[in-house]
């Protein structure tokens, strides 16, 4: 086996075993096109850090504050021990949209920060009979 093959083997199993897929669970991912592509892109994911940082707040129950930032893997999992220790529920829907878009623009090979990279908490702020709103800007740093 070549040295290529065993590394793309070792990929799948780590995968496998992140998972918790069977043999046939494996078979049944690998099977599918958009996984291979995804899996193509694996080193780009793992590369980058996607940032959300509190760029306006006005009004937060929470008490999110400008320069807050809000730390994901492009893998889309958040490190929560370096984000602040109360999180408000209303913001995390925007993170996870521009999430989504994110990591597609990565499989896709594309600059992974989205034209639109801004995106509000779903309060509608004091204006509109809510509390408060909180504007938040995507940014994509290089893993260290």
């Amino acid at each position: 086996m070549t040295e290529q093959k065993q590394a793309e083997e070792a990929i799948w199993r780590f995968m496998q075993k992140r998972l918790g897929y069977s043999d046939a669970e494996l078979e049944t991912f690998k099977s599918t096109p958009r996984n291979l592509k995804i899996m193509e892109r694996a080193n780009d994911l793992v590369s980058k850090t996607v940032i959300f940082e509190v760029i306006e707040s006005h009004g937060c129950n929470i008490g999110h504050k400008i320069g807050d930032r809000f730390i994901f893997s492009a893998e889309g999992y958040m490190l929560a021990h370096k984000c602040p220790k109360k999180i408000c529920p209303y913001i995390l829907p925007a993170m996870s949209r521009m999430m989504w878009i994110i990591q597609e623009r990565i499989y896709e090979g594309l600059d992974p920060l989205p034209y639109f990279h801004r995106a509000h908490c779903q309060d509608v702020g004091i204006d509109c009979g809510g509390w408060g709103k909180v504007l938040i800007e995507a940014k994509i740093e290089k893993r260290s």
